[in-house]
C-alpha cells in the first residue's frame, strides 16, 4: 500500500514496482470497532506472504489464505 503518488507516477511510466495490484474500495469501522473486534478474535490472523498476495493463482487465493490460518473462529 501507498500513499505516495510518486509510487503511482512510477507505475505509470512502467519504472514502478515490478509485482502490484492496482485497488479501489473503502472498509471503515467506527471508534474503537476494530480494536473491539481484534480484542474478541473475530479476524483471522496469518503471517504475511508475498507470493499469496502477488504470484498465487488468484482463483485459489481464498482457500490458499484460509489455510494459513492459525485457528478456526
Amino acid at each position: 500500500m501507498t500513499l505516495d503518488r510518486q509510487v503511482l507516477r512510477d507505475i505509470a511510466a512502467k519504472t514502478g514496482p515490478q509485482k502490484m495490484i492496482l485497488a479501489f474500495g473503502y472498509a471503515g469501522w467506527g471508534a474503537g470497532q476494530l480494536d473491539n473486534e481484534m480484542a474478541h478474535d473475530v479476524w483471522f490472523m496469518a503471517p504475511e506472504d508475498p507470493a499469496l498476495v502477488f504470484d498465487a493463482d488468484r482463483a485459489k487465493v481464498w482457500d490458499l489464505a484460509m489455510a494459513r490460518r492459525t485457528r478456526d473462529l
